[in-house]
């Protein structure tokens, strides 16, 4: 597990530093509970900064869209892949979604693809999961996984949340507006214990990996950082620890 501003920062560090024909899967976790914001996000004036740090939340802003997911007690995954290998971003997207739902499917969870609505409307305080859009993985109606993704060169990284425990609730007593956001304690999104799945994020990643393989077509090969994409994350780590990134709308 690190710190919100490192695993960002390695994130886009893999992006910047992925070879021709290569693609990358990184699953991860989070040594505190961070709420991550989108790039575009306003949050100056959304967030209790002051009650969030007093329940020992962090925040950071993600390079990629979309709105807030509070990170604690979930499994995040990142895929960095060049999206004309899979039709273009928007097939990459919905491809990558299809190989998180196999996975889920192999540990017996009933998780779908939403199919409804237009797509998540403006940039407000709701929590990314209050929303599930075309192409999401939803449980009765319920996200299960919040996904986010940006163009870096000639890449595409996507990253997002699979939650385990957290549903996502604690969000709403952070918001200062209490209309935009969800209910205080309202479950806003579905969960794997609530679904009597396995909890161990360590299982979740066992049957993740092994889907993306099967759905590529091609072995995963663990690895580690290399000396440029270290060099390259701790660069990138400076500017997603700078408040003045963090709290820039």
């Amino acid at each position: 597990p690190l710190d919100g501003p490192t695993n960002m920062a390695v994130d886009h560090a893999l992006a910047d530093c992925c070879a021709p024909g290569r693609a990358v899967l990184r699953l991860y976790e989070w040594d505190r509970p961070t709420i991550s914001l989108g790039r575009h996000q306003p949050a100056r004036e959304e967030y209790d900064r002051e009650a969030a740090e007093r329940v020992g939340y962090a925040f950071v802003r993600r390079p990629t869209g979309g709105r807030a997911v509070l990170h604690d007690r979930e499994l995040t995954y990142a895929v960095v892949v060049e999206p004309r290998s899979l039709g273009g971003a928007r097939a990459a997207y919905v491809a990558i979604h299809r190989a998180l739902l196999a996975g889920l499917a192999a540990l017996g969870v009933p998780a779908e693809l939403s199919t409804g609505g237009e797509g998540v409307g403006g940039l407000d305080a709701r929590p990314c999961f209050a929303d599930p859009a075309p192409g999401e993985i939803q449980v009765h109606g319920r996200k299960l996984v919040g996904s986010a993704q940006a163009r870096i060169g000639r890449v595409v990284l996507q990253h997002g949340a699979i939650l385990t425990i957290n549903d996502q609730s604690a969000l709403g007593q952070l918001v200062r507006n209490r209309d935009s956001a969800a209910p205080t304690g309202a479950p806003v999104a579905a969960t794997l214990a609530g679904l009597a799945a396995p909890r161990v994020p360590s299982l979740v990643g066992d049957a993740v990996v092994r889907a993306f393989a099967h759905a590529i077509g091609a072995e995963l090969v663990p690895d580690e950082l290399s000396s440029r994409e270290r060099e390259t994350a701790h660069g990138l780590a400076e500017r997603y620890a700078d408040p003045a990134w963090t709290w820039r709308r």
